[in-house]
């Protein structure tokens, strides 16, 4: 009798993404899905699904225009699983159900939630799920009272509930598009401090990274802080900031951005301009009318990315930081990165190093493939917004995503699922015996001149 070989761990969390964006496709694509009985391309239900479930906001079309109620609704549970992950979700349903959860599906959390080892996975699962219910919750009523005002109340209170998710989640879709004025997403509220700063607070919380989260609340019974929390927190605080300063420098004088608002309102989308690119989505200004300098600035933000075991893409801060370090810090007699007193591993920094390589190769290689696939239709700078974007699963465009032709957008698809569900996952998955070398074999140095 042949003995069947066991799915590992990666291969179980991108087969559970891959069969909830199938679904999602088949789902989206019904005609009942759409406000006008029509059924939706394949192509387009494909990438709407999949930037749903991989909570990064790229659309072909206005989600409030197109998709009728039950559209919305089903783009919203793609969303809201995307945001928990797979296995939490499963796990969730395993403990509703109260079916016991094996060390090999524990195994399978701990690597869906990027821990180190499987003790109070568990525990860790059912915070993770009650801090996601509240958070968003706390949303629903920051937003509600601006969407009923805006809405009414039945309308009102639905746009809250899909606002509050998606900004959680950092997907970024909306519903705050009309027939008339489509594509708006934030930017009826530019100047609206009830509705901005409570999206804000919601993509940041989002975005920070669970295991961060709960260590910030230990603080309350005296624990210290891991020192993954305090750069974290550091980080995010110095990129938002620091990212405000530099946007509003570039775009305070911009008519087509913030030029014209109040300085208030200028001070306002500078630091939403900093938050929603690490990777939210959302935006209260046409990022194709920003200045080049505003472009530019923008595609850093976003190939960063949020905290890991968040619903963030990017590279994430601290891989951003571990880089840095790794290029810039000195190092010990043995050669080891030092910071704040403990040693970075030369396991982290290598797969610090893999993630970002993976990222710009994926990046470069599909940047000119669209190209080459779509000419003179969109210009260089666009196509390359739009590829990191989509392995950032941040969802911010410079507008091309509609015109864009079969293959480009199928090249976003796998982009956003990359992003999402991670390269070095998609190794581990594929059986990659990257950075697997014996270490008891010693090798002769490898001379290379560099530099």
């Amino acid at each position: 009798m042949v003995k069947r070989k066991k799915l590992n761990s990666a291969t179980k969390i991108i087969l559970g993404f891959l069969v909830i964006i199938l679904v999602g496709t088949l789902l989206l694509s019904l005609p009942i899905s759409s406000n006008s009985g029509e059924w939706f391309p394949f192509i387009d239900s494909l990438l709407t699904a999949t930037s749903a479930v991989c909570v990064t906001g790229l659309s072909v079309v206005d989600i409030a225009v197109h998709f009728s109620l039950f559209g919305q609704i089903i783009l919203l549970l793609l969303i809201q699983i995307g945001g928990l992950g797979f296995i939490t979700l499963t796990s969730l349903v395993f403990l509703l159900i109260r079916k016991r959860i094996t060390y090999e599906e524990r195994v399978t959390i701990q690597e869906s939630l990027n821990q180190d080892n499987v003790q109070g996975i568990v525990r860790l699962v059912k915070n993770i799920i009650i801090l996601v219910f509240v958070t968003e919750l706390i949303g629903v009523v920051a937003l509600a009272p601006s969407m009923i005002i805006n809405y009414g109340w039945g309308e009102g209170i639905f746009k809250s509930f899909f606002m509050s998710i998606s900004a959680f989640c950092n997907a970024g879709f909306d519903i705050l598009g009309s027939e008339t004025n489509s594509y708006v997403s934030l930017s009826i509220f530019a100047q609206n401090v009830f509705v901005i700063l409570p999206i804000m607070f919601l993509i940041i919380i989002g975005g920070i990274g669970y295991v961060v989260l709960f260590d910030f609340g230990n603080v309350f019974k005296k624990k210290k802080l891991s020192l993954h929390t305090k750069v974290t927190l550091v980080s995010v605080f110095v990129l938002i900031f620091g990212g405000a300063l530099l946007f509003a420098i570039l775009e305070w004088n911009n008519p087509a951005t913030i030029g014209q608002m109040s300085v208030g309102g200028k001070i306002l989308n500078s630091f939403f301009a900093s938050v929603t690119p690490r990777t939210a989505g959302f935006y209260t200004i046409d990022y194709s009318k920003m200045s080049q300098g505003g472009i530019v600035l923008t595609c850093i933000l976003m190939f960063i990315g949020g905290g890991s075991a968040s619903t963030a893409g990017g590279i994430k801060i601290t891989t951003f930081l571990v880089l840095l370090l790794a290029v810039f810090r000195r190092t010990n007699n043995n050669g080891d990165v030092v910071f704040c007193k403990r040693k970075v591993t030369n396991k982290i920094v290598q797969k610090s190093i893999r993630v970002v390589c993976i990222a710009l190769l994926l990046v470069v290689i599909s940047t000119l493939a669209i190209c080459l696939f779509e000419g003179d239709k969109v210009s260089a700078i666009e196509v390359l917004f739009e590829t990191i974007s989509a392995i950032s699963t941040c969802g911010l465009s410079l507008g091309i995503t509609a015109s864009l032709g079969f293959i480009s957008k199928l090249i976003l698809v796998i982009l956003m699922f990359v992003g999402r569900v991670g390269a070095i996952t998609l190794t581990v998955a594929m059986g990659s015996k990257i950075g697997s070398m014996k270490q008891d074999i010693q090798y002769p140095d490898a001379k290379i001149m560099v530099g």
